[in-house]
């Protein structure tokens, strides 16, 4: 929980194996044990799934998630969305307007300057038959670093509604779910060494996960 920053709860997959990207997980049973009144759900590519958003929908509470190529049409719809935004011949036409929101942020940290892009629409809204869409958007980052321009851009959709998440929240949400990604998963995953890990039979796994992850939620929480 990022308010709290440590693991309340975790389950095990069920096998050492990974999950392929569309694959059951256990989200929907840890979904079912907290109180979604009033909080948001945000999360990866793996959280894309209606069933998930239509859970967290139904127990009061709303999502923002990443969507990547394990739902192709709607990654499609989106991307095409915002290019049509850059198509000079598009906004050139005798079009009715759009709505395409946009926010603008500077960055710094970690010895590196960077500016982060939020496009966010409703013009989906009625075309994608997702649960509780109130909009699609766009994160686009770029950062100088080893003297070269890099960037990186996301898509994503959400059930906030414009009123209650404009452009710039909703950039702020995703960042918030990258702190996580950064301070909880790369730990675990490279300092911990977790994909390393040559514990694979029976309970060790498990065990390991939640050393790993009650380390990492006490050393979070002593520097809060």
């Amino acid at each position: 929980m990022r308010s709290l920053r440590c693991v309340i709860s975790a389950r095990d997959k069920g096998g050492a194996s990974p999950s392929p990207p569309c694959s059951p997980s256990p989200s929907p049973r840890l979904i079912a044990r907290l109180d979604w009144h009033g909080r948001v759900l945000t999360g990866d590519a793996l959280l894309c799934q209606r069933a998930l958003c239509a859970q967290v929908r139904t127990a009061g509470g709303d999502d923002v998630v990443i969507v990547k190529e394990n739902q192709p049409a709607l990654l499609r719809d989106i991307a095409t969305l915002v290019a049509s935004r850059a198509d000079i011949t598009l906004r050139a036409a005798s079009l009715p307007a759009w709505d395409m929101r946009e926010a603008v942020s500077e960055e710094r940290g970690h010895g590196r300057q960077g500016r982060r892009r939020v496009i966010a629409s409703t013009e989906l809204n009625e075309y994608r038959d997702w649960p509780g869409v109130a909009h699609v958007f766009m994160v686009e980052r770029s950062w100088q670093e080893g003297g070269a321009t890099k960037q990186a851009v996301r898509y994503g959709i959400t059930s906030l509604p414009p009123g209650v998440a404009d452009a710039s929240r909703l950039g702020a949400l995703v960042r918030g779910y990258w702190q996580i990604e950064n301070g909880l998963h790369y730990v675990k995953d490279v300092t911990m060494g977790e994909d390393r890990s040559l514990i694979h039979t029976e309970n060790g796994p498990s065990i390991m996960a939640i050393l790993r992850d009650t380390v990492v939620s006490l050393l979070h929480r002593a520097a809060t």
